[in-house]
């Protein structure tokens, strides 16, 4: 992942709520995962199993912030336990076969999540944060950024 992408995860971050923050971390391990199978297409296993090692840290991350009063929390637990596993069989057997498998699952619960967080209406969870517009505006081949919103109550006074 380049930095142009982090940076772009990061805006996102910070004008999350809660389900989006869910949905960009699958979108983060989509990233990843991506960046795995064309490595190991192209041979590069090397690079392939650090990528498959990132995919891994995100669904570690996913299952860690489990919520087990819920129900579905379990069945979630799960699914990330057979994902993890399946990526686990990639890194150690360096190839894309495990990969392909948690790929199918974790398409399936990103597709639910983004579901989810359309109908999430609540506020962001950072808040104080910039608010950012991007969009090609005034030039073909650069992207322009504009901070909105008031300036006067962010920083330290001296």
């Amino acid at each position: 992942m380049n930095r142009d992408k982090i940076s772009a995860f990061t805006l996102k971050i910070a004008s999350s709520n809660g389900s989006g923050l869910i949905t960009i971390l699958y979108e983060i391990y989509e990233e990843y995962e991506k960046d795995s199978l064309e490595e190991f297409r192209a041979g590069n296993v090397d690079q392939a199993v650090a990528y498959a090692k990132k995919c891994a840290e995100v669904v570690n991350h996913l299952q860690k912030d489990l919520n087990f009063e819920y129900k579905v929390s379990r069945d979630l637990y799960a699914l990330y336990d057979y994902v993890q596993r399946n990526v686990a069989k990639s890194i150690y057997k360096a190839n894309n076969e495990g990969l392909l498998e948690a790929k199918r699952i974790m398409d399936d619960l990103g597709d639910a999540f983004n579901q989810i967080a359309k109908e999430d209406m609540s506020e962001p969870l950072m808040h104080n944060t910039q608010h950012v517009i991007a969009g090609a505006t005034y030039s073909r081949n650069s992207l322009n950024e504009n901070i909105m919103g008031n300036q006067t109550g962010r920083g330290f006074w001296a």
